[in-house]
């Protein structure tokens, strides 16, 4: 007597559906961080366009307060709207991301950094928290070109 068994050959429906559901909560994922990465390039090369304006190193960190606002409300960068722009209402404990600060004691040359933290929500009560951080030299010319 001869008996043939056949072994499974392939996936079941219910190892299909567990990938499909682990395709779709990484893919939604992707969905909600991405944009908060592409806004903080736009930033980075804010920064590096703020960092080699001609007379940058002279000016003072009201005036480069001002071009960061121009550039802010010409771009709608959503993830520092609340942290910049709530920073005027002083009882909000909110500060501005961005700051301005000298090298090195006695040394004139400045530096524009910027660090914020961003919260955005994903699935239920799951959230994602993206720090941010990053800064760069006034008047030095961009050496990430290549160049």
């Amino acid at each position: 007597m001869r008996t043939s068994i056949k072994k499974q050959a392939g996936a079941t429906m219910v190892a299909w559906m567990i990938a499909a559901g682990a395709g779709i909560l990484a893919g939604s994922a992707v969905i909600k961080v991405v944009p908060h990465y592409m806004e903080f390039n736009s930033v980075k090369g804010m920064m590096k366009t703020i960092a080699s304006e001609p007379g940058i190193k002279s000016a003072d960190k009201h005036q480069i307060n001002r071009k960061i606002e121009k550039y802010l409300s010409l771009n709608s960068l959503r993830g520092l709207e609340d942290s910049f722009y709530g920073s005027r209402d002083k009882s909000s404990g909110k500060k501005n991301p961005f700051k301005v600060s000298r090298l090195k004691k006695g040394n004139k040359r400045q530096k524009l950094s910027v660090e914020y933290p961003v919260v955005t929500k994903w699935f239920a009560n799951m959230s994602f928290l993206l720090d941010f951080k990053h800064s760069v030299v006034l008047g030095e010319p961009d050496n990430t070109t290549g160049k």
